[in-house]
């Protein structure tokens, strides 16, 4: 370990000393899966360079990397592709920047990811939350039922744009083809956010993209299930000429102006090694998944829901993502995640009061895969425990937009005394990930009441620090 002061580096030099067993992110799963991978690794520091002469402009490319994102739009078979070095949270806020202006309304999912309410609060727009649905007895979000984005789309008033996740956390995946093609008629511009889905593309047994029906934009993140950096991303573009050049501001608008040509080279890598080994990558890493699931169902106590669970709930699924549930075997997702961590070596992506999740790439092993069915075979079950699922049945009545609360003056109260104020930031309870409230909103008693049923069941609720929850002025 450094003598020096440096908690980072030390903690990461004893993580790598484990050597674990990885079902997290990122995808390339902290190893050489290419050969081009080592020669980038070799000279992390050496290629560590900006935009001198010859190596192009990343905000107005016109050589190298103008030709490097047209193979990524030639891949994935998009209008244009763009790089990008802030993740697909930066591609998220752009891609809204672009199709939307102060008071536009944009339908999105309740539990959409935090760059999509950034980007509300960003372009001063108006949210129209669609509530996804939740299966209570697993404690998973879904997602939002095709009827009522059908509806949503086809009724909606002054509606610019609607932002899709596909998929999302859990790896449920709406019907993508029905609200392209329901937006399109309405004249509605589509974002699909798919950041989780950029390996989609090389399998048959994985649902459909958002680029298979020409979504004006696509985000991906293919750090998350392929090989680039953490960090790296791209967006795929198949709107307008106009548009593309609309776009291309808003992405500068918000990327710094150093960007890592370390972490475009890895994307860079990834297109190539995707070209070449994509296919057999992906499928290597959905055989491994199905090979933990079948093993998971039927060596240990856990349940592992798969393609037919999601098709009865009418939905897609991304069967390369695992759900394990724990609690009706009688376990906290939270306790078993602890003991595969500090007895089995083996880390997961994620872990809640009833499942622990688990992300399988082609970076995975057969061998990993057994150690881990083996590890949860040596849970015995127990009585099953249900625990209370943080949703409310209608929305929250809205005071101000978000944007408008980020204007005003906050403090931090004591929950039990917020009834009647505005709420200022989201408050997220996990499972199922769902915002119990959002900017803007008026905190009732019944929020009150079920915060704190949650609080006190050891539920994670971002937003809510010492039982006090950040409001903003009413008047």
């Amino acid at each position: 370990m450094f003598k020096e002061d440096a908690p980072l580096m030390n903690l990461l030099k004893e993580y790598v000393k484990k050597d674990p067993v990885r079902f997290h992110m990122p995808g390339h799963k902290g190893k050489f899966i290419f050969s081009l991978q080592k020669l980038l690794s070799g000279n992390l520091y050496k290629f560590d360079v900006t935009e001198i002469p010859g190596f192009d402009n990343l905000h107005q490319p016109e050589g190298i990397l103008k030709q490097s994102q047209r193979n990524l739009a030639s891949l994935y078979g998009a209008r244009s592709s763009f790089y990008l070095v802030n993740g697909a949270t930066s591609g998220i806020i752009a891609a809204m920047a672009s199709f939307l202006k102060e008071g536009d309304r944009v339908l999105v999912p309740r539990n959409s990811h935090r760059s999509v309410l950034n980007g509300i609060i960003l372009t001063k727009s108006e949210p129209v939350y669609l509530i996804p649905g939740v299966d209570t007895e697993l404690g998973i979000c879904l997602d939002v039922p095709e009827e009522k984005w059908v509806s949503a789309i086809e009724d909606g008033k002054n509606i610019k744009a609607l932002l899709v996740t596909n998929p999302n956390y859990n790896g449920i995946c709406p019907d993508i083809e029905k609200i392209i093609k329901t937006a399109r008629k309405m004249k509605i511009k589509t974002i699909v956010d798919e950041a989780h889905g950029p390996h989609f593309k090389f399998s048959k047994k994985l649902p459909p993209s958002g680029l298979d029906y020409k979504a004006e934009i696509t985000v991906q993140s293919p750090h998350k299930m392929l090989l680039s950096l953490t960090q790296s991303a791209w967006l795929h573009f198949n709107g307008s000429g106009k548009e593309e050049e609309v776009i291309r501001e808003n992405l500068s608008l918000i990327t710094s102006t150093s960007p890592s040509y370390i972490l475009i080279a890895s994307l860079e890598l990834a297109v190539i090694f995707l070209r070449k080994f994509g296919a057999k990558f992906v499928e290597k890493g959905v055989e491994l998944a199905e090979l933990a699931r079948r093993g998971i169902n039927r060596f240990t106590p856990f349940y592992c829901p798969g393609v037919d669970y999601a098709k009865s709930k009418g939905f897609f699924y991304d069967v390369s993502r695992l759900i394990v549930n724990t609690s009706s075997s009688g376990y906290s997702g939270l306790y078993v995640e602890k003991i595969l961590r500090k007895q089995y070596n083996i880390f997961t992506e994620y872990a809640d009061l009833n499942n622990i999740y688990l992300l399988i790439t082609g970076a995975n092993s057969k061998k990993e895969v057994l150690n881990i069915i083996k590890a949860l075979s040596t849970f015995r079950k127990k009585k099953g425990k249900i625990f209370p699922v943080g949703i409310l049945k209608k929305l929250p009545e809205r005071i101000l937009l978000p944007y408008e609360v980020f204007l005003r003056d906050f403090e931090y109260i004591p929950l039990k005394n917020s009834p009647g104020r505005i709420c200022r930031n989201p408050v997220i309870p996990y499972p199922p990930g769902i915002p119990v409230l959002n900017p803007g909103e008026l905190i009732t008693k019944e929020h009150v009441e079920l915060l704190e049923e949650l609080v006190a069941n050891n539920y994670i609720c971002q937003g809510i620090k010492n039982n006090c929850i950040a409001v903003v002025e009413n008047g």
